[in-house]
């Protein structure tokens, strides 16, 4: 096992999304820093994206790594870039885990960086992240919008107490302090203490809210969760959302509600019901007005 201070360990996911993934590869090529590994997980891809990777990066299909997981079935390291292929789309937190595990078995000290391929990365953003960094806290930068790059995305987020909606928080002026309620997936900084406090992310919801249930069981563990207004990320801006993610969306809310707020999953459902009317709706009058 590896002792490596102030080394970070940074994880994000590819599913047929090759163009993004090597944008943050050009990325990473340019920042101040070299004191990172980088772990890019294929979620299973079927439009060929992870060769398109393996080619942009040059990987000799010799170089096979074993990490020692029944779910991968291939992976490559090249220099400081680990890439890993798996045998089925086993959701975002799951692709996230599989890194993480690795790396908390073979690198004490380490710090974790678990970003979506979406973004872009501010040159001295990473070292500031490293430099900045104090125990028992996860940290979000700003993130702003990548097609609109004056316009705040995220500053962490609020969860309504009622019915467990998200939204976003878009202006400094709304923030108490930089301790926030909850931390988007887009961008988590964590070290290995966190990790071994708070647990890997939860695998039952696939995809959203994952983060949300990440961010409930770390302040339960009194670890605060911070927003850096000295560093600056840019996420592409998905307007548009398949109807089949809203109603996963709609659904791990109730799940969130059954494992921590059991008082309110009356409320909740009710809700959620309606939301669910709601998206149904809508998505027949798009289907409608598209013929």
């Amino acid at each position: 096992m590896k002792i490596k201070k102030n080394f970070c360990s940074i994880i994000t996911v590819n599913y047929n999304a090759f163009s993004f993934t090597k944008n943050l590869l050009d990325n990473f090529s340019y920042l101040h820093t070299r004191k990172f590994n980088l772990f890019i997980v294929d979620n299973f891809s079927n439009d060929n994206s992870f060769k398109k990777i393996l080619e942009y990066l040059d990987i000799n299909l010799d170089e096979n790594l074993d990490l020692n997981d029944p779910r991968i079935i291939s992976s490559y390291k090249k220099n400081h870039i680990y890439l890993i292929k798996l045998d089925s789309n086993y959701g975002y937190a799951a692709a996230i885990n599989i890194p993480l595990n690795y790396i908390k078995n073979n690198y004490v000290e380490s710090l974790y960086w678990v970003i979506n391929n979406d973004i872009e990365i501010e040159k001295n953003t990473l070292n500031i992240l490293i430099k900045e960094y104090e125990k028992n806290t996860i940290v979000t930068p700003m993130v702003y919008n990548l097609n609109n790059k004056d316009e705040i995305q995220s500053l962490g987020c609020t969860i309504n107490p009622y019915f467990l909606t998200t939204n976003n928080i878009t202006s400094v002026s709304n923030l108490n302090n930089t301790e926030i309620n909850y931390l988007s997936g887009v961008s988590l900084f964590f070290d290995y203490n966190v990790l071994n406090n708070v647990g890997y992310l939860s695998e039952s919801y696939f995809m959203y809210y994952e983060d949300v249930d990440w961010s409930i069981r770390a302040r339960n563990k009194k670890i605060k969760l911070i927003v850096n207004l000295n560093t600056k990320i840019f996420h592409n801006d998905k307007k548009f959302i398949l109807f089949k993610l809203k109603f996963l969306s709609i659904y791990n809310r109730l799940k969130l509600s059954i494992k921590f707020y059991k008082n309110r999953i009356l409320l909740v459902f009710i809700y959620s019901l309606l939301s669910s009317l709601y998206n149904l709706f809508k998505y027949l009058f798009i289907l409608k007005s598209a013929k």
